[in-house]
């Protein structure tokens, strides 16, 4: 399995990643993270074109598997946008780097709409109840009603009449 892994990272195409390669608002977001691959990535045992092309795989298996409603693809792409923001914060020059951060941000914000689609961060709740248990049968006690008193009865007043 290693070896395999291996021969598949050997074979990724060379990327320049010191190089500036991308235009636009792209390489605003792109040439940070490529500096700074390129500076931490001397002393691996791989190159910076794979350490690149491998930041680039995680990130799409996590905007992919996201879609699709993956839990670990979405917490993969959840630590890679925010992983990616912090190295664009800090690989960018002193200048600009408010901008690009923002820039990332926002990107990371849009495809994120894509990524986390259908989660709610609002627990759901489950009203329908399967089986329906002991049922209580109301009992309702009523005196018997009173008699009226014979006619040779003596009349006696109610309890809460005057006398």
């Amino acid at each position: 399995m290693a070896d395999a892994l291996r021969s598949l990272l050997n074979a990724v195409p060379r990327v320049q990643v010191g190089a500036d390669t991308s235009d636009g608002v792209f390489a605003v977001i792109d040439q940070p993270i490529r500096s700074c691959i390129a500076a931490h990535s001397a002393a691996l045992p791989i190159n910076a074109s794979t350490v690149y092309t491998v930041w680039q795989l995680v990130g799409t298996f996590g905007l992919v598997g996201g879609f699709f409603r993956s839990s670990g693809a979405r917490l993969t792409w959840t630590a890679w946008g925010a992983t990616s923001i912090a190295v664009i914060y800090s690989a960018a020059p002193a200048d600009g780097r408010t901008i690009a951060t923002g820039l990332a941000v926002l990107a990371w914000t849009a495809a994120s709409t894509f990524a986390l689609r259908g989660l709610t961060l609002s627990p759901a709740y489950f009203t329908h109840i399967h089986n329906a248990g002991h049922q209580i049968e109301p009992h309702l006690y009523l005196p018997a009603p009173a008699t009226p008193p014979a006619d040779d009865a003596p009349a006696t007043p109610h309890r809460f009449q005057k006398r």
